[in-house]
Parts: C-alpha cells; structure tokens; sequence
C-alpha cells in the first residue's frame, strides 16, 4: 500500500511541477508587491490545512510577511489594498472558502488561491487573481470494498507552498 501511495503521490508532484509552474510563478509575482511594499500576505487554511499557517509563520524558513487570516470576516483585519491573501482550500466548492474568496474579491484584496480544480474548473479560482490547481481531487488508494482513501491534502499543499515560497525568495532577491 505504501508503494501505491507513493507513486500516486509522486504523480501528483508531478502534475503540479508541469502544470502550474506559470500560475505559481504569478503567484509569488503577485504575493512579492505585499512583501516589497512593506504590506502584509494573509494565510488562509481551514481544518488541516492550518498546518500551512504553522509552517508559514513557524517553521525555520517563515513565510515574508505572513500573518494569519481569520477565518471569520468580523476578525478580519483592515485591509490595506496592498496586502494579499493566500488561501488554501482542500475541496473545490467548499461553500465556506468560497464565501471568503468572494468578499476578499469585493474588498479588492489580491488573492492566490490554492485548491483542486472541479469538473467546471474551481469555484474559488472566479474569485481569485491567481488560481493553483492542487491536482489531488479525490483519494490515491482504493480499498477493497471500491471506495477511495488515503486524501493528502495538506502533504500536497505543503508542496505548492514551498513552491510559493521559494519562487518568492528568488524574485526578492532579484528585486534586491
């Protein structure tokens, strides 16, 4: 099972490192005008992918510029116009998620949204400036009664965060 996971896994990285090396790159392009006019990046994640918060404003690489964004809108900050927000969602038409990425639409807040992209592209992405595609839109393993398991999601939003970051890094010390 392990062996299955990691080659399913492995093809996600995959898919995302060939795929979505443009929209990570504007991204980080869109991120860096928070970041080099000494402006906030707001970090969403819900459920697991608070992990992503963690690792932006903890781990030992921290984030530019990272704060975290509350999930409820009455504890959301002020918004300056040149604060951004980047938003990772684990499904692609989560009412909640969706929500957010239309009033941070309508407040004209920058948004890098980070989910999987459904049948009819993702919902969230009509609302964001820059649109990821996770590629994880079901669970890797099959089990033996036919159902799926085994949904990485935070695993696979790591991966396009270290992306995010390290375009970031590259493009400030370009600015630099």
């Amino acid at each position: 099972m392990l062996k299955i996971f990691t080659t399913q896994l492995s093809g996600i990285f995959n898919r995302i490192q060939e795929g979505e090396a443009l929209p990570i790159e504007d991204g980080a392009r869109l991120l860096a005008q928070a970041v080099i006019s000494d402006h906030s990046i707001y970090v969403y994640g819900k459920n697991e992918l608070e992990g992503i918060l963690k690792e932006a404003l903890y781990s030992s690489e921290p984030f530019p510029s990272a704060k975290p964004m509350p999930q409820n809108e009455e504890d959301w900050p002020a918004f300056q116009t040149a604060d951004k927000v980047l938003m990772f969602c684990s499904h692609p038409s989560d009412d909640s998620d969706l929500e957010i990425a239309k009033r941070l639409n309508e407040k004209g807040i920058g948004l890098v949204a980070v989910s999987p992209s459904g049948k009819e592209d993702a919902p969230v992405a009509t609302f964001a400036d820059v649109h990821i595609d996770s590629k994880l839109k079901m669970p890797l393993l099959p089990g033996e009664d036919g159902t799926r398991f085994g949904f990485p999601s935070l695993m696979v939003s790591l991966y396009i965060y270290h992306a995010l970051s390290f375009t970031l890094k590259e493009i400030l010390q370009e600015y630099q």
